[in-house]
């Protein structure tokens, strides 16, 4: 506790204000913080110190040597400190690595996914950008990434799936030691950070949701705030013809189109993140997602943010996204850009707001987003030989209920890697499995669980050597190289079948 470099640099320079006698409005002047911000430093700085006032926490301060004796009074500087470029280093995600940043002096995390494209480096070379993480960096110390197969992550996989970008933000927040954070996603980035929030409840402390929507291409005429095939299959052409150039901008910015400087960064950026052919694989895994069935399922406490006039997502994803997450709260924007830093003030404020409302804000999650895989007993000899097999792929749990054995997984391709070598060792017995997604309650056994039963219920359906994946499992699988055959006999038109093909 008397140890000062064990204190962040911000709580000392918060307490030396208090020993002035700074009001908190006074000390956010000065520190460019805002009241609220200047309040919730005060909460952490009491509880460390185990006061209960400014007053104590001054004496307290002052008999641990935490402050500067008093001396003459050195005017403020008015000439703003240059903040220099946070370093990228590099996280290994299995053979793909993976670059990130750190900024900021916050006491809290703040992992930041980025939409369809990102770039590390080129980007901060827009002050607006640079502005708005700077800002967020005086609460929070926020972890910036470009996911597999953009900017200056390697590109060898090709496009990222959503579990890709799962993956990659979770070795992230290993490599700079953050076990619990606040997650941001942004337009495309919004589906990957739900289902992070969801798959490891432990680490996020609340989910952020600006532009986002939980599908972008509409299916069978549904759901209508989502682009009809024909026109996204157009715009990626139009894409591909444009790229090298600001491709879009007038919908992606509509304020800042008729800005020389912008349109040639927008353009500048767009190039060095990803090439034609790649992003063509972007968009067409973008437009393959949907997330929409598990929604009711992610219980994090959750702000979603859209700008009424967005031209990129409609606002109507945002309300429904915010209608649909049990625990959510709505905050819609005026302004129609969708870029998140192009006059970004009010969702700065929001994000600050909520990710300081401290801990009587905090919703107790007890579920997280599972991966069941049902393995029927049917025509087995050899349960205890399957159960080995599912054990040496390291799922969360394994359970013998009644007509076979369940595994429940957090990562959807080590569960099909299962259901394979399952396949290849039990085939010819008629082995039948299948897998489903859904939420998975801490502690309960496996029967009683919605996402067993209706894994189970699938692998009834399935034909003897087959495994069998529901269509809610499918849709977040894009991108992932596994193939799906159609299933025209699946039981229920509410939870359609494919079949996993080899």
């Amino acid at each position: 506790m008397t140890d000062q470099a064990a204190w962040k640099k911000r709580e000392i320079e918060i307490l030396q204000l208090l020993a002035e006698g700074l009001s908190n409005k006074e000390i956010g002047a000065r520190l460019h913080l805002s009241a609220e911000t200047i309040r919730w430093y005060n909460r952490q700085i009491f509880a460390r110190l185990a006061v209960g006032n400014r007053q104590q926490a001054v004496n307290r301060a002052g008999e641990l040597g935490l402050l500067r004796p008093a001396g003459p009074e050195t005017p403020p500087s008015t000439t703003p400190k240059a903040i220099p470029l946070a370093p990228v280093r590099y996280a290994a995600n299995g053979a793909v690595h993976i670059a990130y940043q750190v900024l900021g002096s916050g006491p809290i995390d703040l992992l930041f996914f980025h939409g369809f494209l990102s770039h590390l480096e080129l980007a901060w070379q827009n002050p607006e950008f640079a502005a708005f993480f700077h800002q967020l960096g005086q609460f929070a110390r926020v972890i910036l990434f470009d996911r597999s197969g953009v900017g200056l992550s390697d590109r060898t996989i090709g496009a990222p799936s959503l579990e890709n970008s799962i993956e990659d933000a979770c070795c992230v927040l290993d490599a700079v030691g953050s076990r619990r954070c606040f997650v941001m996603g942004t337009s495309e980035g919004g589906a990957a950070a739900a289902l992070l929030a969801s798959t490891y409840p432990e680490r996020v402390a609340g989910l952020i949701l600006y532009a986002a929507t939980p599908k972008v291409v509409r299916t069978d005429g549904e759901p209508g705030w989502a682009i009809p095939p024909d026109h996204y299959a157009r715009q990626i052409e139009l894409m591909g013809a444009s790229w090298g150039g600001p491709w879009a901008l007038g919908q992606f910015a509509p304020s800042r189109a008729a800005d020389s400087q912008f349109a040639d960064w927008w353009a500048m950026i767009l190039r060095a993140a990803s090439s034609p052919a790649s992003v063509r694989a972007v968009m067409e895994i973008v437009g393959d997602i949907d997330i929409r069935p598990l929604l009711p399922q992610i219980r994090t406490r959750t702000l979603v943010m859209h700008k009424t006039g967005d031209q990129i997502t409609r606002v109507a994803a945002g309300r429904y996204l915010a209608q649909q997450l049990p625990n959510a709260t709505w905050l819609e924007l005026p302004g129609a850009d969708h870029i998140y830093f192009v006059d970004g003030e009010q969702i700065l404020a929001a994000v600050a707001e909520f990710c300081q409302a401290g801990e009587e804000s905090t919703v107790a999650v007890d579920s997280w987003l599972a991966i069941a895989l049902f393995v029927a007993s049917a025509g087995l000899p050899d349960l205890a030989s399957v159960r080995a097999t599912l054990r040496r792929a390291a799922p969360r749990q394994v359970e013998a209920i009644d007509g076979g054995l369940v595994a429940l997984f957090a990562s959807p391709s080590r569960a099909i890697d299962c259901a394979r070598a399952l396949q290849n060792q039990f085939g010819a017995n008629g082995l039948r499995c299948s897998l489903h997604v859904g939420a998975a309650h801490v502690g309960q056994a496996g029967m009683g669980l919605p996402v067993v039963t209706a894994a189970r219920a699938a692998a009834a359906a399935a034909h003897a050597g087959e495994i069998v994946v529901t269509g809610t499992l499918r849709d977040i699988l894009a991108g992932s190289g596994w193939r799906f055959g159609n299933r025209p006999d699946s039981p229920s038109a509410l939870m359609p079948l494919y079949t996993l093909e080899t």
